[in-house]
């Protein structure tokens, strides 16, 4: 089942601008700007790791160094 996902920065203008160039809208909330997503299934290669959250963001064209955090809506 794909749950959606909550994406939380920093408020910073570098921030909101990196999330306006990938067109995902954001809300203000407690100081920090919320992306709601759908969530996107792990994949990965044999013998190859990569973090679900930076795969997950990857996959979003995010750029993880800027997350807080990411949780379940």
């Amino acid at each position: 089942m794909i749950h959606p996902i909550v994406i939380h920065f920093p408020n910073t203008v570098d921030v909101k601008n990196h999330l306006k160039d990938l067109e995902l809208e954001y809300n203000l909330i407690d100081n920090e700007l919320d992306v709601v997503v759908e969530d996107v299934e792990y994949t990965h290669s044999d013998g190859i790791y990569q973090d679900p959250d930076e795969q997950f963001c990857e996959h979003y064209g995010i750029d993880y160094d800027l997350v807080n955090c990411i949780e379940v809506a």
